[in-house]
């Protein structure tokens, strides 16, 4: 978990405004793939955005949540057809991902499935967990100081940290959308005092 001092690391990272924010959309949670891929910088360019064709089906329960289907992905390229693109754009710069642990293990199983050679993706940037960094202000902003460092801040939901900044969520659940709703988060996050 992050601690005070990393969490005012993270937001002078964003206030200096050179990183860029990722999101996936991916068939499921364990052993699953990337079905599509944002990537947009600190001032809400779009870099990437792509729908992915994974390996495997997309299961129904998936496509219940993100509305990504086997037949739009049917002409989408495949993870390997887009990782020299992905290493590229994120090659030495800032990255800010919501739950980046997650993201980025659909990053090496999606290599996994498609039986490509492994990227380091956690070196190839310097990775930033949105989610971690809001646990640790939302858990700061709501107990006294004698009470904080008692147990772990308890990680939320993007939907839900957007929320507590007024933020409108919509188009969740796409991956550009996330992207640009953690991108809104992480500025207020910095902002906030």
């Amino acid at each position: 978990m992050r601690t005070y001092q990393s969490l005012l690391a993270f937001k002078q990272m964003i206030q200096q405004g050179d990183y860029l924010v990722l999101d996936t959309e991916t068939t499921g949670i364990h052993q699953a793939e990337i079905v599509q891929i944002a990537v947009v910088d600190s001032a809400d360019n779009v870099l990437l955005d792509t729908l992915v064709k994974p390996v495997s089906r997309i299961p129904y329960d998936a496509t219940r949540i993100h509305g990504i289907t086997d037949s739009m992905v049917a002409e989408a390229p495949g993870w390997g057809e887009i990782t020299e693109q992905v290493e590229a754009l994120l090659r030495g710069r800032n990255l800010v991902v919501y739950n980046a642990v997650f993201d980025r293990r659909m990053m090496y199983q999606s290599a996994e499935f498609a039986r490509l050679p492994k990227v380091e993706w956690k070196t190839c940037s310097r990775w930033w967990c949105a989610m971690e960094a809001f646990a640790e202000a939302y858990a700061m902003s709501r107990f006294t100081y004698a009470s904080r460092g008692r147990g772990r801040a308890r990680w939320h939901k993007l939907a839900m940290a957007a929320r507590h900044y007024g933020i409108p969520v919509k188009d969740t659940h796409s991956a550009l959308g996330d992207a640009r709703l953690t991108l809104a988060l992480v500025r207020a996050m910095a902002a906030a005092t």
